[in-house]
């Protein structure tokens, strides 16, 4: 481990949990263990581990879903740790998983801690806009706060990886290693079974098992897998795509904006949504910051300028790639007051149409197409199919921005119905309707997949597996039945 890999990997680290700099969809495929854990590998000079390490983890975080800015733990960082671990240590994947898994929460104190942070950032711009001068929103919002960030995560991987190379007598100990290995398949049998509760139908166990059982008998190819799924997810959704690039153009008189200005405040928002992320304002300032040049170009007169920026640093909190038609109507109210129309209270309806676009769009974007997709990359990279693992990372991040943008520009041309029009979208999607068939399948593969991957270590220490998958059924049994207590 060289001083240039501590620096890489904590930029690694920096770029995956920062929104900035890669269009919004870092937190899709960036942040995910599967392509972390990869560039990892990439770094320290063994891709395909840890890209391997990097799927283990993904599938103990396979129901990671983060709503309202919540975390159960920093799956980046474990993946980093883990893609290290067995890198530099020589761990298999599932050990270097169990090493690296109690570094996830490490994570949770960044997020909270930031959040916290971010509010003096807030403060500070209040004070400087209240004393009459001229904040530059850019500053506060994306500069400021990301140097933060990056000073955090710098300090967070060091002392993540300091502990353990420090612990590395003791983690390379055999009887250690057999722990940690019967650790991990404990944590991935919490996982699937944990999924499968969720997604409970006797539909669903059976697609799952049917799944499984194909995939260790007959050893299918996860690109046949991959290819009959793409194409069933093709006919059921093209209608929705094809809807969603339908754009008529609202008419303006003596319009100021165009497409460019309108791409740019877009670029401004997918970049820095969450780079500001508070909890005072939450997406305030971000969204202040998306309408910085619309606001330069409406008005001439600077102080018009400032009062008009500073009123869109108020609270504002939406899923921030379906719920972008917001951004495009607000944007078309904007134009038409500056140019003397009467319009609708802007302030009532940014904050009205925020919650519903916020509680659908995570769920959509979270619990659907993340899960779906990311699961399909799994499956191939358990079956040694490391570049075509990318295919589904990569249809991910193009139907995020693909939603994003058209939603922005529809908000703008269409209106307030084209926000309806995809919460309806979202309502009545095929994809979400049939998604529990889909990823109780694709799960079936991938841990089919990995069993043929570990078939060698079963086999050698069968018994032990054994007694562990039968602690982790009653685990989970007695958690179940403990949580519904809770409940009642």
């Amino acid at each position: 481990m060289t001083v240039l890999n501590l620096i890489l990997l904590s930029l690694l680290y920096f770029w995956c949990s920062s929104t900035a700099l890669s269009l919004g969809i870092g937190y899709y495929t960036l942040y995910r263990p599967i392509i972390s854990g990869m560039i990892t590998g990439l770094i320290l000079g063994d891709i395909v581990l840890g890209m391997l390490a990097g799927s283990i983890v993904n599938i103990i975080y396979i129901d990671f879903i983060s709503t309202g800015g919540s975390l159960k733990g920093d799956q980046c960082l474990t993946a980093i740790i883990a893609a290290t671990a067995a890198i530099i240590l020589k761990l298999s994947p599932i050990e270097a998983s169990a090493i690296a898994y109690p570094f996830g929460y490490a994570g949770i104190f960044i997020w909270k801690y930031r959040l916290s942070i971010n509010s003096i950032f807030v403060r500070k711009y209040d004070e400087k806009y209240n004393s009459g001068l001229s904040p530059n929103i850019a500053i506060y919002d994306g500069v400021l706060p990301q140097i933060l960030l990056y000073l955090m995560s710098t300090i967070v991987i060091l002392i993540a990886i300091g502990t353990m190379l420090m612990l590395k007598n003791l983690i390379v100990n055999e009887s250690i290693k057999h722990i940690l290995l019967l650790f991990g398949i404990f944590m991935i049998n919490i996982s699937i079974i944990n999924v499968m509760y969720k997604i409970k139908n006797n539909i669903n166990i059976i697609l799952f098992l049917v799944m499984l059982v194909f995939v260790c008998a007959f050893n299918i190819s996860s690109n046949i897998i991959l290819i009959v799924l793409l194409i069933i997810l093709l006919f059921l959704s093209y209608k929705d795509f094809l809807f969603s690039l339908y754009t008529k153009t609202k008419t303006h008189e003596n319009k100021i904006l165009n497409k460019k200005d309108l791409f740019v405040s877009w670029f401004i928002w997918m970049n820095f949504s969450h780079s500001c992320y508070n909890y005072e304002r939450l997406q305030g300032m971000a969204f202040a910051h998306s309408m910085k040049n619309i606001i330069k170009k409406l008005y001439k007169d600077n102080e018009t300028r400032m009062t008009t920026i500073n009123k869109y640093t108020e609270f504002f909190n939406t899923e921030p790639n379906i719920g972008t038609p917001i951004h495009g109507y607000i944007i078309s109210l904007e134009e038409d007051k500056s140019l003397g129309n009467e319009v609708a209270d802007i302030k009532y309806m940014k904050k009205g149409m925020m919650g519903i676009a916020a509680g659908l769009g995570d769920s959509f974007t979270q619990v659907v197409l993340s899960p779906l997709f990311i699961s399909m990359s799994l499956m191939l990279s358990l079956d040694n199919k490391y570049f075509e693992a990318m295919i589904p990372v990569l249809l991910l991040s193009g139907i995020i921005i693909f939603f994003s943008y058209t939603g922005w520009m529809n908000g703008y041309y269409v209106g307030r119905d084209s926000l309806i029009e995809r919460i309806n979208l979202v309502k009545k999607s095929k994809i979400k309707l049939f998604f529990p068939l889909f990823f109780a399948s694709i799960l079936g593969a991938v841990t089919g997949k990995l069993i043929k991957l570990n078939y060698s270590i079963i086999i050698d220490d069968l018994f032990n597996i054994i007694v562990v998958t039968m602690i982790s059924i009653i685990f989970m049994i007695v958690k179940t039945k403990n949580k519904g207590k809770i409940l009642r």
